[in-house]
């Protein structure tokens, strides 16, 4: 079973170029991760084209400003590409402990700094073509994070474009291929570890396959350290090996804990084809969770090109969770449908109401097919980030004006604003031909919010989630890492989201009411804090509505400040205790909408109806209660055990004493299995507590006093039968 790196670059979450969902030749999706550790990587370097196809890029300028800063590298790196030089990040300031994070960054010309020094060699070699030597040249964009509200943005704060070298010529790409093209196909593998192990070497391998090709010297998707490094990360993987690694750990990991579940497909010669699988708390999360679900397949396992999809969803807190995870051998769309069906295999065949993916056409008819009954959804910042790469080149210096007139569009909730914008913002720019914006238009039903609000979504759409998935990577992927340590330190992130969530139950606390009404306290003691700030917002808002009777059990609602104009109708039924909104806002958020809520405060209601008290949004739902969390329960024994330490320090005999019973008591803790007893029960605490109060009764404390101490005795209480044992 072939095992092919598709980088050489170590890049924690890079993602390959995807092909855009057009399906047009030679039409790609720039990538929008980049690790922030790299110096000078791909994606980082862009070379200079000087084809007929060349697009020009505006050179940037003083106070422009970027959602972040992977989009202000990316329209340096287009200008760059348009000159004739390469971008680099240099240096940047903040760090993580850091309120704002990294807030500054350096984006240099890539012969900026002092030379590099290096050996000379001892026998002269063959002459080849070198990267460009660092000459301290002074071309560079500087970019700054400002804050303002909620929202970030980045700012250019310096620019120069002074160069003191001379620039690109339109050949530089034999030795850097643009970032887009850095793939070694399928079919370049084999060829390439076929004429390895003939014994040809780097540069005839080149050659030959320019030569099969029939192209030029220097037009291969690839270079001569991509081969090099393909070829090592070759040599030291055994995928049948790891394989087979792999498989005994799950079986182990199965023995030990029968909750954790796995799922895995072979190919006819017994190899590791697919796996997928999920952890005790995942499943139980999914089970409480599940109706909302992230579909991530954004990232790839570099080491066996092999891409990695993930599952995540969003608890009652807010919180992002993890699901599942699956590794897959291709990404052929048998692959991905496997990949379901073992979700689902996995989760006991609970379906998602509904699911977000990217924007793809090959995924879209999948889930079709295998989830009929779940709502399908694209990601609207996955479709941001999409933007730049179909509309950057024809749009020019009208683009970042489109771009913000395009996101503005979800905020229309009503299709005839929607459509009637749309139809304005294709003429004004002149898209009325573009592949892309009919790609749009007619998968609009996918993405818009106007034709979304019939669906829960639990505020996912807002893209958020997008930058949490990155990290929960971020922390642990990496180009070299091997599926078994992989699988390792997924298991190892579940644990410390799973902490993290635990703290943040533990350090809840209850929510300040902003108004008078009955509703809103009877809600403050349901919902988690998370959940009653969508629910503070919405009954707040509603005291800005007026009513209006327009027939028996139905009502139009109306902002104030647009009386007689708009407004959404609102029917209530007290008989039944049934009441809904045009409006749409309890099936797509989960909380009554401002609407519902001004017209049971005119009705007399001091209760939410329990129905619109979802239990996915109740404090119960906790997946963490105080009483069994990691901080409650290493508290209750830091407690105990520094009474113990004070006690048991006072003489030698109650020192030997509580050192023989803690040994005991340690061995028979490490015998225990780790997923028998995940949550203390009440009688367990109260045994606790009452060992505790028992501790500070049964010992007389001795007290220190100035001159000679008196001689006393103390009674301890030993644990078996009470017999008491008396010590000097």
């Amino acid at each position: 079973m072939a095992s092919i790196p598709s980088s050489s670059k170590s890049n924690t979450t890079r993602t390959l170029t995807q092909r855009c969902p057009c399906s047009t030749d030679h039409c790609y999706i720039e990538p929008y991760q980049v690790d922030e550790d790299d110096e000078f990587t791909d994606s980082n370097l862009t070379s200079n084209n000087n084809s007929s196809d060349q697009i020009t890029v505006s050179p940037p300028y003083v106070g422009q400003n970027f959602e972040t800063d992977e989009e202000a590298l990316e329209y340096y790196n287009n200008f760059a590409r348009c000159n004739g030089f390469l971008v680099r990040r240099e240096r940047s300031k903040g760090n993580p402990d850091h309120p704002m994070g990294v807030y500054k960054r350096e984006l240099v010309c890539h012969r900026a700094g002092a030379p590099l020094s290096a050996a000379k060699p001892a026998e002269p070699k063959r002459p080849r073509r070198k990267k460009p030597e660092r000459c301290r040249c002074g071309a560079q964009m500087v970019i700054k994070k400002s804050s303002s509200g909620e929202k970030s943005k980045w700012a250019v704060v310096n620019y120069s474009n002074v160069h003191n070298h001379e620039l690109l010529e339109s050949n530089f790409h034999h030795c850097h291929p643009p970032y887009h093209h850095r793939y070694i196909s399928q079919a370049d593998r084999d060829r390439i570890l076929a004429l390895a192990k003939g014994g040809c070497d780097v540069g005839f391998i080149i050659r030959a396959l320019e030569m099969e090709k029939g192209i030029k010297t220097g037009q291969l998707t690839f270079t001569e350290r991509d081969v090099k490094n393909f070829l090592h990360a070759s040599e030291t993987v055994n995928p049948e090996l790891e394989g087979v690694e792999l498989l005994k750990n799950c079986k182990s990991m199965k023995e030990k804990n029968p909750d954790f579940r796995y799922e895995v497909s072979v190919t006819a010669n017994n190899q590791l084809e697919h796996i997928a699988w999920s952890y005790v708390e995942s499943i139980r999360g999914y089970k409480a969770f599940g109706d909302v679900v992230i579909f991530d397949t954004g990232h790839r396992l570099c080491t066996y090109n092999r891409p990695i999809l993930a599952w995540f969803g969003v608890d009652n807190n807010g919180n992002i969770i993890f699901f599942s995870c699956a590794v897959l051998f291709n990404e052929k769309l048998e692959s991905f449908r496997w990949a379901l069906q073992a979700f689902l295999q996995i989760m006991d065949g609970k379906y998602p109401q509904t699911i977000l993916t990217d924007f793809s056409m090959d995924l879209k008819a999948i889930i079709q097919t295998e989830l009929p009954e779940t709502k399908h959804a694209y990601s609207f910042d996955h479709i941001i980030s999409k933007v730049p790469s179909w509309f950057s080149a024809p749009l020019g210096p009208q683009f970042e004006k489109f771009k913000c007139e395009f996101c503005q569009l979800n905020e229309f909730d009503q299709i005839e604003e929607f459509e009637r914008e749309w139809e304005r913002i294709v003429l004004q720019f002149g898209l009325i031909l573009d592949r892309h914006i009919e790609l749009l238009f007619l998968n609009r039903f996918f993405w818009g919010l106007a034709y979304l609000k019939n669906w829960f979504f639990g505020g996912l759409l807002g893209g958020e989630h997008t930058l949490k998935i990155r990290e929960f990577f971020r922390r642990f992927l990496s180009s070299q890492m091997k599926l078994k340590d992989f699988i390792e330190q997924v298991g190892v992130a579940v644990d410390f989201q799973n902490q993290a969530a635990e703290e943040t139950n533990q350090n809840q606390n209850q929510s300040n009411l902003k108004t008078c009404l009955p509703l809103e306290e009877h809600a403050s003691t349901i919902f988690t804090p998370h959940s009653f700030a969508m629910f503070q917002k919405e009954i707040s808002l509603s005291t800005q509505y007026a009513v209006y009777e327009t027939a028996t059990e139905t009502y139009l609602v109306q902002h104030h400040l647009k009386a007689g104009t708009g407004g959404h109708i609102v029917t209530c039924i007290p008989s039944s205790k049934e009441i809904s909104c045009t409006c749409k806002g309890f099936e797509f958020l989960g909380v009554l909408c401002r609407h519902t809520l001004r017209v049971l405060s005119l009705k007399n209601c001091f209760v939410v109806p329990d129905k619109y008290l979802l239990l996915r949004w109740r404090c119960e739902s906790n997946l963490f209660h105080k009483s069994s969390g990691f901080k409650y329960r290493s508290q209750a024994l830091k407690s105990l055990s520094s009474i113990v330490v004070q006690e048991s320090a006072v003489t030698k005999d109650r020192f030997e004493y509580v050192q023989w019973q803690l040994g005991k008591l340690l061995n028979h803790v490490r015998e225990m299995e780790a997923g028998s007893g995940n949550v203390l029960d009440d009688d367990w605490m109260d045994a606790g507590m009452s060992f505790l109060a028992e501790m500070d009764m049964g010992f007389t404390r001795q007290i220190v006093t100035r001159g000679r101490p008196r001689k006393q005795e103390s009674t301890v209480k030993v644990a078996n039968g009470g017999a008491a044992a008396t010590l000097p």
